[in-house]
């Protein structure tokens, strides 16, 4: 009997002890739950700002822009409308706004930044610049409408330098912001708080002064210099705009066949929320959301001379528009030819952004009624007219910004009153007409190459040498390249009739 009590009593013993064990066990779980979020909440918060994995020359673009157009907006009426654009690294490189603001007479603001940023990154840089009877167009990259999570960079440019600008995105999109941090990017952010504090490790966030002192001495340069790169600020105007007066690169060219494609024209249901999440943002300050198209890059095969091409399109804005977000304006008016992009599908150089701004320009003064009509669009009709918006602008329109564009339109207008001569007389003219060859460019030190002429009356051959920009005359006029007369590190270029190809 009294074993069996006491065998009674020892189990009891033990389940207490176990049972206080697990106790405290729990209540460290619990305690843990609790601090290590905690925990982990105050490193995130310790290292915001610091030098991460973040592309830094953003941060730089975007403060000296906020700086540019806090003057351009203080003298404004508190009336007065404004237009603010917000994308990618498209809209970046390929809006002029203050060619628009001259060409519409309204305030346009170029907020382009990067598209591999989700959606309210972007609107949130426009923090403080929104008021009422605004309108916020977006030029959305065609990936921003497939995407399905939040990307690796939002993430990362959130905690570098994008953080102050929290209260313009709404909460839920914060939470799923703060999740795609990765903690290893947080930790890396500790380390080099940690190197910033003591020294080891400058931070790349320079103040207002010295980006503002050194985009001076840039710009009066007259280029970005050895310590600047095209990408930086030191191709930027006070306006806010790129004024990228460079070819594509060598290393580039393999990679910038491909036309800018939606690959998938879908709308994602992470796509559409972020668009509807957009659009609250917007209209809560009294102000309009409208979407409308990115650049359309002309590449090497003639996609967009194709109905394929252009019944994605149609399906990408039928989509847009079911999920509440139609897409605006002529996509014709967004494209630029070949000759003008510059290092990937979506970046243009200065005279791309001319061309892109011109067709934006034409749109914006009643933008808000020029929904793209995808229910009558005929894919057949849109390609046909691409390939006749392409033709068009093969004489380069003002305003001439390189030498080679100079020229064309010379060698073009000469080649015009040859032919013109031919018709009416059944000869070609033994010398060239008179012609003023002074058409200005903006390019500095862009030479005016004299144009090479000879007949025989029957046929002839017009052409120049140009020992400089051959491979954008190339990808923008290659029936125009002489085989015949190589030029050294150049070509030579122009008209020719089939008798005197050799010549």
């Amino acid at each position: 009997m009294n074993s069996s009590i006491s065998a009674s009593s020892g189990r009891a013993r033990l389940r207490a002890a176990l049972t206080k064990g697990a106790r405290r066990s729990l209540a460290m779980m619990a305690l843990g739950a609790i601090m290590g979020p905690l925990l982990y909440a105050g490193l995130v918060t310790f290292q915001l700002g610091a030098w991460s994995r973040a592309q830094w020359w953003l941060y730089d673009i975007l403060t000296l822009r906020r700086h540019f157009y806090a003057d351009i907006v203080k003298p404004l009426p508190p009336e007065a409308r404004k237009t603010l654009v917000a994308a990618g690294s498209g809209t970046m490189f390929g809006l002029d706004g203050g060619a628009v603001s001259r060409a519409t007479g309204e305030t346009v603001l170029n907020f382009g930044m990067h598209a591999g940023l989700d959606i309210d990154l972007l609107l949130a840089q426009l923090d403080g610049f929104v008021d009422a009877n605004d309108r916020v167009v977006m030029p959305l990259e065609f990936e921003h409408y497939s995407r399905t999570a939040v990307t690796d960079l939002s993430a990362e440019t959130f905690l570098a330098f994008l953080y102050p600008y929290a209260d313009a995105i709404p909460l839920t999109r914060l939470a799923r912001l703060a999740a795609a941090a990765h903690p290893f990017n947080v930790l890396d952010g500790v380390g080099n708080r940690i190197g910033e504090i003591i020294g080891t490790r400058p931070s790349p966030a320079r103040p207002l002064a010295t980006l503002l002192d050194d985009w001076k001495a840039a710009r009066a340069s007259g280029g970005a210099g050895d310590d600047h790169a095209p990408y930086d600020y030191s191709t930027m105007n006070a306006h806010g705009d790129k004024e990228l007066m460079l070819q594509t690169p060598k290393d580039a060219e393999a990679a910038m066949r491909a036309a800018t494609t939606p690959a998938q024209p879908i709308v994602t249901p992470y796509a559409a929320g972020a668009l509807a999440d957009a659009r609250k943002v917007v209209e809560a300050k009294g102000a309009s959301l409208i979407l409308t198209w990115p650049v359309i890059v002309e590449d090497d095969s003639g996609t967009l001379f194709t109905p394929e091409y252009w019944q994605r399109i149609i399906d990408l804005a039928r989509a847009a528009d079911e999920a509440g977000s139609p897409i605006h304006c002529d996509p014709i008016g967004a494209i630029v030819p070949v000759q003008y992009r510059y290092d990937t599908s979506y970046h243009v150089n200065w005279k791309g952004a001319s061309v892109y701004s011109a067709g934006f320009a034409a749109c914006l003064p009643e933008i808000e009624s020029r929904a793209f009509d995808w229910k009558s669009a005929d894919a057949a009709t849109l390609a046909a007219r691409a390939k006749g918006r392409i033709a068009g602008l093969k004489r380069p329109p003002d305003p001439l910004v390189f030498g080679y564009e100079r020229n064309i339109r010379l060698l073009q207008t000469l080649n015009d009153a040859v032919v013109a001569a031919h018709a009416a007389s059944g000869r070609y003219p033994d010398e060239l007409p008179a012609i003023d060859p002074d058409i200005p460019v903006v390019e500095k030190g862009a030479g005016l190459f004299l144009p090479w002429y000879r007949t025989d009356g029957t046929d002839y051959k017009l052409v120049a040498e140009d020992p400089h920009d051959c491979f954008a005359v190339s990808e923008g006029w290659p029936q125009m390249i002489d085989p015949t007369r190589p030029v050294a590190g150049g070509c030579t270029y122009g008209f020719w009739t089939p008798g005197a190809a050799d010549w």
